[in-house]
């Protein structure tokens, strides 16, 4: 690996032929965003997942290199993560302390992961990931210097609108987030069939926080389920922490190299309407123009819950599953590309009733559906998102809203 240069996880970033790479050091941030003149918007890369981290003709602003801050704080256990930090990075250095972060189902994402919302195995336990947020540092989208705690700042607008839409209105150099006892926990994975998944999702939604479902639609008749748990069961296989989690396709052999665009759904506790969906979605699996096509899903609820609306910009505190939808195609491939982008938007139209918002973790301001997507992750508080953001940044550095 280059260590001058970031890593973009996502082939579509990396063979995106971008204008040119920014690697600023941290006394040299804020100075850049302000006087930036170049393309807008600037591009950003922490854990480089994302398709939009490199853009062709953008600049990118490359976080990784010089971002890298991991620091425990022993006084409350709570730790300080560099916005070049992955959260599997954050996970390893936890370890010596005997504690854990509310991370996802993957290493890989960045501080994006925790700045769009976060949601992972340990979220019905502890809340979001956002939840966990303590204090946040960066500048604006027109280079002024923050430095936001909840102590101190949580209830004003500011607060809100990094805590779920942070990428809009400024570049997070490093937060410092709470961290939790590092607990062995329990896990299954098996293959079920795809008309077995409502009664599953509904024997989840009536168990407490204690557990969580996820799943991922592997092939046409086949979808690999995974439960974890805080406790043993029978034939329960017992890890030591998330960062040993198993890959969520289980043992499925990975696709050749694709370029792909994901779209993440949020929706209420309501499994008894997904049996009237599943036909749809079961031919729609079965005639995916590309084999990295995929549905997944994911379970909420439980603490995600009880955080008031207004506390941030994650404004479905009452959603109980988050399916997403994977498009993918072989790079090059124009028509391939279109077709799976249909593929997607037609899975969503099916999903939409059962699960109307979005989660907005990738950025598509490059799609026909930004706008609908936007509107359905933020809801009413867009009107005064997009107000925020005018004030922070007036001239558009940053992402649209």
């Amino acid at each position: 690996m280059d260590s001058d240069r970031p890593v973009f996880f996502s082939a579509q970033a990396a063979d995106a032929r971008r204008s040119g790479l920014l690697s600023p050091r941290p006394a040299e941030l804020a100075a850049l965003v302000q006087n930036w003149s170049g393309p807008r918007p600037l591009r950003l890369c922490g854990g480089g997942t994302t398709s939009r981290a490199a853009v062709a003709d953008h600049w990118t602003l490359d976080l990784q290199t010089h971002f890298q801050r991991l620091e425990w704080q022993p006084a409350d256990q709570s730790v300080w993560i560099g916005a070049g930090c992955r959260m599997g990075d954050v996970l390893e250095a936890l370890l010596p302390y005997g504690r854990s972060v509310a991370a996802g189902l993957s290493g890989l994402p960045g501080l994006g992961y925790v700045l769009t919302g976060g949601m992972g195995p340990l979220s019905r336990q502890v809340g979001l990931a956002v939840d966990q947020v303590l204090e946040i540092h960066g500048v604006w989208g027109d280079g002024r210097p923050f430095a936001l705690s909840r102590t101190a700042d949580a209830g004003s607008l500011d607060w809100r609108g990094l805590c779920g839409a942070a990428p809009f209105l400024g570049v997070v150099s490093a937060l410092r987030m709470a961290t939790q006892p590092l607990l062995p926990l329990w896990l299954e994975q098996r293959v079920v069939s795809p008309d077995q998944l409502p009664e599953l999702m509904l024997q989840a939604e009536e168990t407490d926080s204690s557990a969580c479902l996820q799943w991922h639609w592997e092939s046409a008749d086949a979808v690999q389920l995974l439960r974890i748990a805080d406790a043993p069961w029978t034939d329960a296989q017992k890890i030591e922490g998330l960062h040993q989690l198993p890959p969520l396709r289980g043992s499925a052999p990975m696709p050749p190299r694709s370029h792909t665009e994901v779209v993440g759904l949020l929706g209420p506790a309501a499994a008894e309407l997904w049996g009237a969906v599943m036909p749809d979605l079961c031919r729609l699996l079965q005639h995916r123009p590309h084999p990295f096509c995929s549905l997944a899903c994911q379970q909420l609820g439980g603490a995600t819950q009880k955080a008031a609306v207004e506390t941030s910009s994650f404004v479905h505190r009452n959603a109980e599953w988050k399916p997403w939808i994977t498009a993918a195609w072989t790079p090059g491939d124009a028509q391939g590309q279109r077709r799976s982008l249909a593929w997607l938007e037609a899975v969503w139209q099916i999903l939409q009733p059962v699960c109307p918002g979005v989660h907005l973790a990738q950025f598509h301001d490059h799609l026909p559906f930004h706008h609908k997507e936007l509107e359905a992750a933020f809801g009413p508080w867009l009107s005064d998102l997009r107000k925020l953001k005018q004030r922070l940044d007036p001239a558009g550095t940053l992402p649209t809203l």
